[in-house]
């Protein structure tokens, strides 16, 4: 089955139902991250943090979407959303540090046969993108925001 994409100049969104649709996002992105005038070092960097936002949206939602976006002004931004209806982030500050999974640190008393993450693509997500915002979604889960500067 081939993943839905839709896109126009401006933006380019993904539904993200299956494992299988994680690397077929790292394509797409690049190609987009190109097409906005990203050096290749910065479309990967966009294209691996998308592949970790869908990583999670399947881990702990099922289901969800990406999105990206050119924001205009000065500078330019790429602009990658992330959107599901999981269970959410008790703490999206925390969340963003490497070794907090579920809500916990990852050496924290949650057996580890029992965590779905190591605590670790948020902080990824963080260091390959130049600002990220997390917040709730009405209605339950989850909006990653994550911006490349063109």
């Amino acid at each position: 089955m081939t993943p839905r994409a839709s896109s126009s100049p401006a933006e380019l969104r993904i539904d993200i139902r299956s494992p299988a649709e994680v690397a077929w996002v790292q394509r797409q992105v690049r190609d987009y991250a190109a097409g906005c005038g990203l050096a290749p070092a910065l479309q990967w960097a966009l294209a691996i943090a998308a592949s970790e936002a869908a990583t999670n949206i399947l881990k702990f939602a099922g289901s969800g979407t990406l999105a990206l976006r050119v924001l205009g002004g000065t500078p330019r931004w790429v602009e990658l959303e992330a959107r599901d209806r999981g269970p959410g982030i008790p703490d999206p500050d925390a969340a963003l540090e490497d070794g907090v999974s579920e809500g916990a640190l990852r050496a924290a008393e949650l057996r580890p046969d029992r965590r779905r993450g190591l605590g670790l693509g948020l902080g990824a997500i963080r260091r390959l993108t130049d600002r990220v915002e997390i917040r709730p979604n009405p209605g339950g889960g989850t909006i990653l925001l994550a911006r490349k500067q063109v």
